[in-house]
């Protein structure tokens, strides 16, 4: 059941992450839209205030005026999202980025520590990470096609 609650009783980490999905997208989220931007920043929503937020899923639900099945729906959105759209995964990743220094979190990703020192790492670290890369693709690669050989 949904639960019905004045947007001013919820915490202000919701509300700090709703501001940024809706001014990076310009649309309001709360609003009834099937369209494939509403559908997508809702997901983006979900997402975000699962990753960073403590809050149930009818919590998050309710805020965006909707329950909390919305809710789970919209974040396996989000995880197939993620794994299948680049635009999407960077979009998510600049506005949890922007929402991590709202909230004065720390998210830990290492693809962004090194992108974000790249230009600190000497030549040869710098180096050293591209060999490590190339090997780990490397090994992968062969990975893969030892599992396509085998199913035939």
């Amino acid at each position: 059941m949904k639960k019905t609650y004045t947007h001013e009783q919820y915490p202000s980490d919701l509300k700090e992450i709703y501001s940024v999905i809706c001014q990076m997208n310009k649309i309001d989220i709360r609003l009834k839209s099937r369209l494939r931007i509403y559908i997508e920043s809702r997901a983006l929503f979900f997402g975000i205030a699962r990753k960073l937020t403590k809050h149930p899923h009818d919590a998050l639900g309710g805020f965006l005026d909707r329950d909390h099945s919305t809710s789970m729906n919209g974040l396996t959105t989000f995880n197939n999202m993620m794994e299948t759209d680049k635009n999407f995964r960077e979009a998510a990743r600049f506005a949890l980025f922007k929402c991590c220094n709202l909230l004065e979190k720390v998210e830990e990703d290492s693809r962004d520590f090194v992108y974000l020192k790249w230009n600190d790492l000497t030549n040869e670290q710098q180096k050293e990470i591209k060999k490590l890369m190339e090997n780990l693709l490397n090994a992968n690669e062969e990975k893969t096609v030892k599992k396509i050989e085998s199913y035939v």
